[in-house]
């Protein structure tokens, strides 16, 4: 307990603690399985072939990709996640993420999941700086939150005062 008081322990999150409530299958699969069904019928595409667990996602895109523009591809990513993730924040944070944001000697948490969930549980409590990392994508296409805009702001002003 000392580490994490002390900033030693910085947790990640991964799709793992997305898994859905009474049987519901996880967030990534959901996710996954939503663009699969808008392009089922593209010639060569693989619909029957299961995802690998909490590998959903990944397998989905990468049996997409040769058959759709890439940015609609992202396109179809981000509105499917918009439209699982949209809602009630009770019922739809799985209670393991829920948890571990009322933990409040965490100074830094991590998050491998396309999603916004854990920062939504964590702005419940506390005011909170999110960095967008994204290593392929030009930094004159990137964009981040406002609040992490205002963390970068600050700490340039940090380092050449």
């Amino acid at each position: 307990m000392s580490q994490i008081r002390d900033g030693m322990v910085v947790p990640v999150v991964g799709p793992q603690l997305l898994v859905g409530a009474d049987g519901q299958l996880p967030l990534q699969a959901r996710l996954a399985r939503l663009p699969l069904e808008w392009h089922e019928g593209t010639e060569g595409l693989d619909t029957e072939t299961p995802l690998p667990p909490f590998g959903e996602l990944n397998e989905a895109v990468a049996r997409l990709k040769p058959r759709a523009n890439l940015q609609d591809l992202y396109g179809d990513v981000h509105a499917a996640l918009q439209e699982l993730t949209r809602g009630d924040d009770d019922v739809l944070v799985p209670l393991p993420l829920r948890q571990l944001a009322q933990i409040t000697d965490f100074k830094l948490l991590v998050t491998l999941t396309p999603d916004d969930l854990l920062a939504r549980c964590l702005r419940r409590r506390c005011a909170l700086n999110e960095i967008v990392h994204s290593p392929r994508l030009p930094t004159s296409e990137g964009r981040t939150r406002p609040a992490a805009r205002r963390w970068a702001r600050r700490t340039r002003a940090t380092r050449t005062a």
